[in-house]
């Protein structure tokens, strides 16, 4: 006898580089059992136990045991993320895997998928680089804003409201670090309207522990959000979020308890925050709810674990417990490796 082996086939439909997706499946293979075995392909291999397909919209026709991720935002305007190029996929899946709350009332509410087909697993922190951050504030510190994003030309990640947002706030009293892919353009604005800015384009994530300690909040105002990976990393951090209501962050957040949630107009968004800046006492108060919550973030151990029980689901086995096949002798090399 000798456990049975599950093979779980990563279709990425076609030849695209993603750091993304290359993180994504190491902490997949990384935090499964040895004898689930992760494969990425671009196209589906024969005879894999399931089919985790991250691009379905690229495909004509799912294969039978099909698992689907829904990673961006449903309501995103963009044509590349049009719902109706994914509908068709995701009907055709065994299982459907949402980030958040929000793309699973979509599917069940709007696009009538059944329910017992839709999951939530959000995305979760590297808690091996991550943890409660230890912020030393002296009395006079500037309010430091952090943003983590790459910058989008489509400006998908708030980055005219982020201009507009701005003008409102006073540079003798506030700070930004940027981190992402472009951020040095908005790091140009924002020096021109008297403000304080660090810019770092490419930040190794092992060091990211580094720039949660630095700031005081996190400014999350993207119009259209699968995620971000942002959210579990700053709440895991004990980083209070201003956020837009995307994404995980209405899952996860809890208005003036962690964070804050933006409205998007400026004007506003613009009031509250000086608001906490005339007042820093009540925001200590918000950092402190932040901290004691972020032992209930998840890992992406936890994540991980997520989708494993929605794999088992469809296999009709527990697949994070050995089980036990009986091999013929004759057999017994070759699937287990001894003699090949």
């Amino acid at each position: 006898m000798t456990i049975r082996k599950y093979t779980i086939n990563h279709v990425m439909s076609k030849n695209i580089d993603s750091g993304i997706f290359t993180a994504i499946l190491g902490y997949f293979k990384k935090y499964s059992p040895s004898w689930v075995e992760h494969i990425e392909s671009v196209n589906p291999i024969d005879g894999a136990d399931i089919y985790h397909y991250h691009r379905p919209h690229l495909e004509r026709k799912l294969l039978d045991n099909a698992v689907c991720t829904v990673h961006h935002d449903l309501d995103d305007p963009d044509v590349w993320h049009s719902r109706q190029r994914f509908i068709p996929r995701y009907v055709e899946s065994a299982a459907v895997i949402c980030l958040n709350s929000k793309q699973k009332s979509i599917l069940l509410d709007d696009e009538g998928l059944p329910a017992e087909s839709i999951n939530v697993v959000a995305h979760g922190y590297n808690n091996e680089v991550l943890a409660l951050a230890k912020k030393n504030r002296l009395p006079g510190d500037k309010f430091v804003i952090g943003i983590a994003s790459r910058r989008y030309g489509r400006r998908v990640k708030g980055e005219a409201y982020l201009l507009e947002l701005v003008k409102r706030l006073n540079p003798a009293g506030v700070k930004f670090v940027l981190v992402g892919e472009d951020r040095s353009i908005d790091a140009i604005s924002l020096r021109k309207l008297g403000f304080e800015v660090d810019v770092f384009e490419r930040l190794p994530y092992r060091v990211f522990q580094g720039f949660y300690s630095k700031i005081d909040a996190l400014l999350m105002c993207s119009s259209h959000e699968g995620g971000p990976a942002n959210v579990p990393e700053a709440l895991a951090t004990g980083t209070p979020i201003f956020s837009s209501r995307v994404g995980m962050s209405l899952d996860f957040i809890k208005h003036k308890e962690n964070g804050f949630f933006l409205s998007l107009d400026p004007d506003l968004d613009a009031a509250d925050i000086n608001e906490i800046l005339d007042d820093r006492s009540a925001f200590s108060g918000i950092e402190a709810n932040c901290r004691a919550l972020a032992f209930s973030i998840p890992t992406w151990q936890d994540s991980v674990a997520g989708n494993l029980s929605v794999y088992s689901k469809i296999i009709g086995a527990d697949i994070c417990f050995p089980s036990f096949v009986d091999v013929p002798e004759d057999e017994f090399a070759v699937f287990s490796g001894v003699g090949v």
